[in-house]
């Protein structure tokens, strides 16, 4: 499921900000973006996540931001400056310059002075970044919650939507069946004649032709399928990928009905039902 989650929290050398985005994803997958030198934190940092959220892609960064004017340290290169000096001495003798030598022209000079970060060991880091990921994670799941209380909405209008199909093709198959043991019969009177008997083979043949067309057992098995997807909608486990093998159950039954049923209306409303399982399989692989 999408989401977002943010947090910031401040220690004694700067802030830590924390900053989490949930994409859809069939499985767990954690991408990181860390500070500089924060690297040997990965291993906990993506623990941590994982503790909480099971499903989905998530990018998560961290920012370190340093008090104003503590981030930067200023070094001089003395041994190099010794030599710029002595190096500036020997000139001025050789030239016979009388300019003196001042600290202005020595720091002019390349690399005599380096500005570095100053950064504060990651482990000293750990705790902060532990308590803010907390937070961060706390309301991203928030988040999460209120796009899967949408998607469990549509997912149930689905199901409804599934059942009332599932009646119309129930209601049409008397009639779809007294229909094809009418074409059967024509059938049998074209090759066989008026005045001809059928053999005990032949009207086992015939009865199984009939019977292949009753889709009453996969009727039972879809309806059954419903139910267990309802039951599981209602609990509290993970359920992301018991819908999804559920859903591939309830087209199973789907295909084997539009194989069997001959009636155009109650055709119609298969392929409408296995709209509906389509939907619900996009939708699962949302949910965690």
């Amino acid at each position: 499921m999408t989401g977002y989650g943010r947090a910031t929290r401040r220690t004694g050398t700067g802030a830590v900000t924390i900053e989490l985005r949930s994409t859809n994803h069939r499985y767990l997958e954690i991408e990181h973006r860390l500070a500089n030198g924060l690297a040997a934190l990965q291993g906990r940092f993506a623990e941590l996540i994982r503790t909480h959220i099971r499903r989905g892609r998530i990018e998560a960064t961290i920012f370190v931001q340093a008090e104003q004017g503590e981030s930067k340290r200023v070094t001089f290169d003395e041994p190099l400056l010794r030599r710029y000096h002595a190096a500036l001495l020997e000139l001025t003798s050789r030239f016979g310059l009388k300019d003196h030598i001042t600290l202005d022209h020595l720091l002019a000079l390349p690399q005599a002075v380096s500005v570095a970060d100053e950064r504060v060991p990651a482990e000293q880091l750990w705790e902060p970044i532990r308590r803010t990921t907390q937070a961060a994670v706390q309301e991203l799941v928030r988040a999460r919650r209120r796009e899967g209380a949408k998607l469990t909405a549509d997912l149930r209008n689905q199901l409804r939507l599934i059942e009332q199909h599932a009646r119309a093709v129930k209601r049409r198959l008397p009639l779809a069946l007294h229909q094809q043991r009418g074409r059967l019969r024509e059938r049998l009177r074209e090759l066989l004649g008026t005045s001809a008997t059928l053999s005990t083979s032949q009207l086992e043949q015939a009865a199984a032709m009939v019977k292949e067309s009753d889709i009453h057992e996969e009727l039972v098995r879809l309806e059954s399928h419903l139910v267990y997807m309802r039951q599981t909608l209602q609990g509290k486990a993970l359920v992301g990928k018991r819908m999804d093998f559920i859903a591939q159950e309830l087209m199973r039954e789907a295909n084997t009905m539009g194989a069997k049923v001959n009636d155009p209306e109650a055709v119609q409303h298969v392929v409408d039902i296995k709209g509906c399982i389509e939907k619900i399989r996009e939708q699962v692989q949302n949910l965690e």
